[in-house]
């Protein structure tokens, strides 16, 4: 009996001996793990691993490293912005459950093993110089198989240089809860996979080179609360945006009854948002704005109670703004840039909802995407605290009726703005108008560029207001001294209106005034001298009224007074001196006012004090005869000083307008060197100013004109055929992106010019003409298989560049021969690349026709109204098969076959019936390798295929070619 309950202690006595064992095992392993780490590390400056050391067996204690309680296995390593660089290593801890190494240097690939740790729940390895694949093993088919991270949650590897796709592998951890693959050169599409991962909270690809459709699958993801595709708001150093997704939203992802936040600005989406929803909306930030979203502004937007960041600016929605939306409660709404009309109803009333965000990813993206966003309010050198101020803007729409009454029901203390302008109100301005400004601390209105009448009197009635433009309009009636309250004005803009009377004397009380313009109205009257006692103007503009009298020399007091325009008036006497350089174009059209000697040259108050005493001290010693004479003089010189205002006029005008505006209208910005300075002055002379003789070719987007800035030197000027911009700085902003890009098959961009009147582009000229020419050519002269060949790879290297390379991508939409050019070898170069997009996005409505040139626009198109790169790889098919027939895409000799019949249909008649040699221009098929000549004329026909999945992409179109030229 006691030898048996010996033998039943022995079990328990060997586990008690083999436990230290494997602990101790266990704790070498961790603690190998971290100096494999400190050995990856090649640069510590800050010593943060001095410590780290195998004299010493305490790791738990070394700097960020956390062990699990009770036993010396490292749970996690936190080392975040620790200026750390070098290799990340193979080896992790057995029972590590955390590991961040964001915000150093590491580089180098991510080893494998970090992401099938079997025990990992958070990987964060943002902002590193990481590169090559994301290394996810291949999916397992075996439903035995355990999946390589089952315990991971969350998986941060944004800001590297990470490379290929988002392998569909990632779908392999089924307890992802956040993937950040951000700001990386990630390509190919959003994995449908995805759609498996059931606990997926937030979901961030932005600033990579993603495409293709997003899958509907993601509607699967039922917690999936962060949805971001495109990110514009950037820090500096941060990549730029190049997604350019294929198609509309699903539905499935946009009415998810989870999502909070849907965030994809200028990511290439066309459709339409979805009617309808079922269930529960708990959206509180979505940002679809400079996409080509069209249809109406979904109603059920309003059903979502805590919605509070809308922007759908810069689409083409259409329809009328649903009233159901709670406008009220919302902090930022932007519509601008639509086609929507009809009344702006007064929004529905009632409590707004804002519950607390209680996840902490959700917090983070909201703030940051906000925040950020609210920064770039167009108010916020006047607003001040962005970071508490709330943005409506309707601008550039086709508004119409009377101007809505809003009653803002947002929390705390904030400044406010509201964007009217661009629209077609026809009301007055009534007290009801100004219901917002109880609410705010701070207030700005723009109504510009409308048809609204009536008096301002109810201006005084907002006493928060800090800025009012309402430019453009028909307002009447004098303006009210009740202004003279507005403590808080900053900007006061009623330029081009029927406003009549004189300048309200308490305007001087306008202690934070900075910008006065009351240019082209009919106010009468002196010029307040006590409006200097607004002693921070910065900008006056009186232009083209009636004032009269002098110019009171207090507004040479006004140290920051750099615009003072009162041109066009009836005032007389002496130009008083100003602190800043004075244009005399500001003060032509005042026949009675002193001569302007230009900028500066007014003299200073103490040198006209000393000049009047001098001249009475003279006065008193005149005979008669010297006084005659005197006179005489000052007539002359008065007559003179006439003249000379008159031509000041003609010579200054123009420039007196760039500087007031602000606009510098004869700016050239360039993106090259030149051997020539390129200023406007230039291109109109060079251009004969773009006289008829100068022409060298007429398309959809303009004109182009041959100058020659310097002998030898010449450039084509492109002179844009634009309506009415969105803005300057949009516009700039996607030139300056065209200017950036450079290939050797892409004809350079080497500067721009935008004006009220004149819009060109400027681009290195090429002496060979078009294609469109050479192939008109191609019946009375031989064209070899080397021109051929040469011409179709240049073409088709440029669009694969343009496709898949170039950042952001770029779909062209109107491949054609004349926008290919060749110079003297007939090497070809495309043209108008990114023309397009431009034309869309700095108009104030998106135009229909910018989809191709019929008969190269693919069929798709008819029938979905959508491009995509597919698109261009059609027209590109298009142009190949008249390069090689010398025939057009729709040549009168194809009407023989009936309606319809193009160059598309004969090639693939002629491949069908084996009659292939009769395609090819005369000459060509007798002189040129068949077999080459053959497999040209498949790739065309591959590339002009209906089907989309069996049409070629560029990338494939151009290696084809490739493998022409190397066959012998």
């Amino acid at each position: 009996m006691a030898v048996s309950y010996h033998l039943l202690l022995l079990p328990a006595v060997l586990l008690l001996l083999v436990l230290p064992l494997a602990s101790s095992s266990s704790a070498a392993g961790d603690h190998a793990a971290l100096l494999a780490l400190k050995g990856a590390v090649t640069g510590d400056p800050a010593s943060v691993l001095s410590a780290w050391s195998s004299s010493d067996p305490d790791h738990c204690h070394w700097r960020g490293v956390t062990c699990h309680p009770a036993s010396s296995a490292v749970a996690a390593i936190d080392l975040p912005a620790a200026s750390l660089s070098g290799a990340l290593p193979a080896l992790l801890p057995p029972r590590l459950l955390r590991l961040d190494l964001s915000g150093n240097n590491f580089s180098g690939p991510i080893p494998a093993a970090f992401l099938a740790s079997p025990t990992l729940r958070a990987l964060n390895l943002t902002s590193n110089r990481l590169s090559g694949p994301i290394p996810f093993p291949p999916s397992s088919n075996s439903s035995s198989s355990s999946p390589p991270c089952p315990a991971l949650a969350h998986l941060r590897l944004a800001g590297n240089f990470l490379v290929g796709e988002i392998p569909s592998a990632v779908a392999q951890c089924r307890s992802l809860r956040v993937i950040d693959v951000s700001r990386n050169v990630l390509e190919g599409a959003v994995p449908r996979a995805l759609g498996r991962l059931a606990a997926l909270r937030v979901l961030d690809v932005s600033r990579n080179s993603l495409t293709d459709r997003i899958p509907p699958e993601l509607g699967n993801c039922r917690d999936l609360a962060v949805l971001v595709l495109t990110n514009l708001t950037s820090s500096p150093g941060d990549q730029p945006e190049f997604n350019a997704f294929l198609g509309g939203l699903p539905p499935e992802v946009v009415t998810n009854p989870a999502l909070e936040i849907l965030w994809a600005p200028r990511a290439n989406f066309d459709g339409r948002l979805p009617r309808y929803r079922n269930g529960s909306c708990r959206l509180r930030a979505v940002n679809l704005g400079q996409n080509y979203i069209g249809g109406p502004v979904p109603k059920w937007l309003g059903e979502c109670g805590d919605l509070a960041f809308l922007d759908l600016s810069s689409n083409s929605l259409e329809g009328s703004m649903p009233a159901e939306l709670r406008i009220g409660c919302m902090r930022y709404l932007n519509v601008s840039q639509n086609l929507l009309s009809g009344p702006l109803l007064s929004p529905v009333e009632g409590k707004c909802s804002s519950p607390l965000i209680d996840d902490d990813d959700v917090i983070q993206y909201y703030e940051g995407l906000v925040g950020i966003a609210l920064i770039s309010n167009p108010f916020g050198s006047v607003l001040g605290d962005i970071g508490n101020a709330a943005l409506h803007d309707f601008s550039n729409n086709g508004f119409s009726g009377v101007l809505p009454s809003l009653n803002l029901h947002l929390v705390g203390n904030y400044s406010y703005g509201l964007l009217l302008n661009g629209n077609m109100f026809n009301s007055t301005l009534s007290g009801g108008f100004f219901r917002f400004c109880k609410a705010a601390s701070g207030v700005a209105v723009n109504l510009s560029g409308n048809q609204l009448s009536g008096s301002l009197d109810m201006l005084s009635s907002c006493t928060s207001l800090q800025s009012f433009e309402a430019g453009y309009n028909k307002f009447n009636g004098s303006i009210s001294p009740g202004i003279g309250d507005l403590h808080l004005l900053r900007v006061l803009v009623l330029r081009a209106n029927n406003l009549s009377g004189e300048i309200p004397v308490r305007f001087g009380d306008l202690a934070a005034l900075e910008v006065l313009d009351l240019s082209k109205n009919s106010v009468a009257g002196i010029l307040p001298s006590h409006l200097a006692d607004a002693s921070r103007l910065k900008v006056v503009m009186l232009d083209h009224n009636r004032l009269s009298g002098s110019i009171p020399p207090s507004f040479s007091e006004l140290a920051q007074l750099s615009v003072f325009d009162v041109s066009f008036n009836n005032l007389s006497g002496d130009i008083p001196y100003l602190r800043h350089s004075a244009d005399c174009g500001f003060f032509v059209g005042n026949p009675l006012l002193s001569r302007c000697l230009g900028p500066n040259a007014s003299a200073p108050p103490s040198v006209s004090t000393d000049h009047q005493k001098w001249t009475q001290r003279l006065g008193g010693h005149m005979t008669k005869s010297k006084y005659l004479v005197v006179i005489i003089a000052a007539s002359a010189t008065a007559l003179v000083s006439f003249v000379v205002a008159v031509l000041i006029f003609f010579v200054c005008e123009r420039r007196k307008r760039a500087k007031i505006e602000n606009f510098k209208k004869k700016m050239v910005v360039t993106f090259a060197d030149a051997p020539a300075e390129i200023n406007y002055d230039s291109i109109i002379q060079a251009t004969s100013n773009f006289s008829i003789q100068n022409l060298i070719g007429t398309g959809g987007f303009g004109a182009t004109y041959k100058a020659e800035l310097a002998p030898g030197y010449l450039v084509a000027v492109k002179r844009l055929a634009m309506g009415r911009f969105q803005g300057l700085q949009q516009f700039d902003a996607e030139i300056a992106t065209l200017g950036r890009i450079r290939h050797k098959n892409l004809v350079t961009l080497i500067g721009y010019h935008i004006g009220e009147s004149d819009t060109f582009l400027i681009y290195n000229y090429l002496p060979g003409g078009n294609l469109e020419s050479f192939i008109h050519e191609m019946g009375s002269r031989q064209v070899s298989w080397a021109e051929v060949y040469t011409i179709a790879m240049d073409v088709a290297q440029a669009l694969a560049f343009l496709h898949g390379s170039c950042t952001p991508r770029i779909i062209h939409r109107d491949i054609k021969p004349s926008n290919i050019l060749l110079d003297e070898d007939l090497n070809a170069y495309l043209s108008d690349f990114g023309l397009a997009r431009l034309m869309e996005v700095t108009q104030t409505h998106a135009t229909t026709d910018v989809a191709g040139t019929f008969g190269y626009v693919a069929p798709e198109y008819a029938t979905t109204c959508r491009v995509s790169d597919k698109s261009d790889v059609y027209s590109f098919g298009v142009v190949l098969l008249e390069l090689m027939s010398g025939k057009r895409s729709l040549d009168p000799s194809f009407s023989q076959f009936g309606d319809g019949f193009m160059i598309v249909s004969w090639g693939r008649m002629l491949m069908q019936e084996e009659r292939t040699s009769e395609f090819f221009s005369p000459g060509l098929w007798d002189t040129s390798p068949k077999d080459r000549l053959t497999e040209m004329l498949k790739i065309a026909i591959s590339c002009t295929s209906e089907s989309l999945a069996v049409r070629l992409s560029m990338r494939q179109v151009a290696a084809r070619l490739k493998q022409l030229r190397n066959e012998h």
